[in-house]
C-alpha cells in the first residue's frame, strides 16, 4: 500500500498540476496595481509608480550578468536591461555592480548593495 501511495505522488501530481505553459506562473494585474509593491517611498512620499518614481526610491535588488554583457537588473521588482525604461528614467547601463539611469539629460547611478544590507 505504500509503494502505491508513492506511486500516486510521484506519477499524478506532477501532471495535475502541469499545466500548458510548462507550469510557469505569470501574474496577471488586470490593469490594478501589484499588491507587493510597497505603496509608500522611504523618503515617505506616496508611490504613485511609473511617474513619481524619483532615483532614491530605486532599489537595486539583484543583477545577472554574463560573459558577453547581456546583463539585466531587478530594480523595484522588474526586470529590466540596457534601453528600458521604470519610470521616467531609461537605463543607459547594466552593469556588475550597478546600473546607470538617464532622466533629462541627468545620470543616475543606483549600486547593488552587498552582504543583503
Amino acid at each position: 500500500m505504500r509503494k502505491f501511495i508513492v506511486l500516486l505522488y510521484v506519477c499524478i501530481v506532477p501532471a495535475v498540476f502541469a499545466s500548458a505553459d510548462g507550469g510557469a506562473f505569470v501574474y496577471d494585474d488586470h490593469g490594478r496595481r501589484d499588491p507587493f509593491m510597497p505603496q509608500v517611498s522611504a523618503a515617505g512620499a506616496v508611490i504613485t509608480y511609473e511617474a513619481d518614481l524619483t532615483a532614491g526610491d530605486m532599489v537595486l535588488e539583484g543583477i545577472v550578468a554574463d560573459a558577453q554583457g547581456n546583463n539585466v537588473a531587478v530594480i523595484n521588482g522588474k526586470i529590466v536591461k540596457q534601453g528600458d525604461r521604470i519610470g521616467l528614467y531609461a537605463v543607459a547601463a547594466v552593469r556588475p555592480d550597478d546600473v546607470e539611469l538617464v532622466k533629462d539629460d541627468q545620470r543616475f547611478t543606483v549600486k547593488l548593495k552587498k552582504g543583503g544590507r
